[in-house]
């Protein structure tokens, strides 16, 4: 059985073939699969030269462009003036995103955190984490 939109209306169709034909079907232009969300971490010896620890968000495979990624620390949503994010469309349609999360390192701090990156599409959220300690990003002195 065979099914098209005839005028918007479903319409079936039956196609027959002979005993050993074989129906191969390739769909050009469809998109499958998850977007993929990886953070990663700020380079060693960042801290020298800044007050803050950037963290880094790669979202590809999006099919749709995306407005915002979200960042939380500690499941509380960082403020807009710590974040930023580009959107870009791949050769293949999809979309990349890149954001950043400006973290602020003080003198003395020694708070673990986990660091979440989110985005939503059509519903669904995907998201990476990642636990740092106060080893993981190095503090002024």
């Amino acid at each position: 059985m065979f099914c098209s939109l005839s005028h918007g209306k479903p319409e079936q169709k039956r196609i027959l073939f002979s005993q050993g034909v074989k129906l191969v079907v390739n769909a050009n232009g469809v998109r499958s699969g998850t977007p993929n969300v990886q953070i990663l971490l700020p380079v060693a010896g960042q801290m020298e030269t800044s007050k803050a620890a950037i963290l880094t968000c790669i979202v590809q495979g999006l099919h749709t462009k995306v407005k915002d990624i979200t960042w939380k620390m500690n499941d509380a949503t960082a403020l807009r003036r710590h974040t930023s994010c580009e959107v870009f469309q791949e050769s293949d349609g999809t979309f990349t995103a890149l954001a950043f999360y400006f973290v602020p390192v003080h003198k003395g701090t020694s708070d673990s955190g986990i660091f979440r990156c989110e985005v939503s599409e059509k519903g669904i959220t995907y998201y990476e984490e990642v636990q740092l300690s106060h080893c993981d990003l190095p503090v002024t002195l």
